[in-house]
């Protein structure tokens, strides 16, 4: 199970919002490279980084922020934040960013997530950020929109899509635990390989999240709680089978 630390971008600073909110976000570290350094001594192998003010405005503003961490660590980098577009999705792949991530433009626009899966498929991973009912958000999670990931799953899969990034944003950036009844939920209806985020506290939500990997979840990302402290990143490698 891959463990993946996460860094979020705001006006080129890494930071960690509660529940999506632009409003409450902390400060961790004046530069991200600071972070992806850290993360690459404890034995990191994979970086999500976001770009929220790419998320937010639909066109990436960190970009070259992802690129110095991608040429001074060469850890395996996924970005994310605004590739809304083909030639956006270009730039970013120009960048020798390993993987984009890309969100409900590709629900939006059929044609643009046929072309990324007839000619990128191994390129970019869909990411689905939705609410404790379900209900997927967009826009940096500004928008909620009419689709609700128990319906949208199964659809997906229709496309030949591997794998998802899925992130439980009533719980992100709260340190409350993941939920995992609504986890549950959603491995009974998938059958793509899960990524997970949102919420994880601890140790033990680590061990939990490990227990399902057999029922499809691929890995999870971890943001906060190894910013406050409350996780080794170093130990949680090794509770995902050294796998980063």
């Amino acid at each position: 199970m891959l463990i993946i630390p996460a860094i979020d971008i705001i006006n080129g600073a890494c930071v960690r919002l509660t529940k999506g909110d632009y409003s409450l976000k902390k400060k961790y570290f004046d530069n991200p490279l600071d972070a992806a350094e850290n993360f690459k001594a404890s034995g990191a192998g994979w970086l999500h980084i976001v770009d929220l003010d790419g998320a937010k405005t639909g066109s990436p503003k960190n970009l070259e922020i992802a690129k110095k961490i991608k040429e001074k660590t060469d850890l395996r980098v996924e970005y994310g934040g605004g590739i809304r577009d083909m030639e956006i999705f270009r730039e970013v792949m120009s960048s020798k960013i390993d993987r984009a991530v890309i969100g409900t433009k590709a629900l939006e626009d059929k044609i643009f997530l046929e072309s990324l899966l007839e000619n990128f498929m191994n390129r970019f991973i869909l990411s689905l950020d939705f609410d404790s009912d379900g209900a997927i958000f967009k826009h940096g999670w500004q928008q909620k929109t009419q689709l609700n990931i128990f319906s949208l799953l199964p659809e997906l899969q229709n496309y030949g899509i591997e794998e998802i990034i899925i992130t439980n944003i009533s719980r992100d950036g709260t340190l409350e635990g993941i939920d995992f009844s609504l986890v549950e939920r959603v491995l009974k209806i998938s059958r793509v390989k899960l990524i997970i985020a949102g919420g994880v506290s601890d140790i033990e939500d680590l061990k939990r999240i490990k227990n399902l990997e057999k029922k499809g979840i691929n890995g999870v990302i971890i943001g906060k709680a190894i910013y406050e402290g409350r996780i080794d990143l170093i130990e949680a490698i090794k509770i995902g089978g050294g796998k980063s």
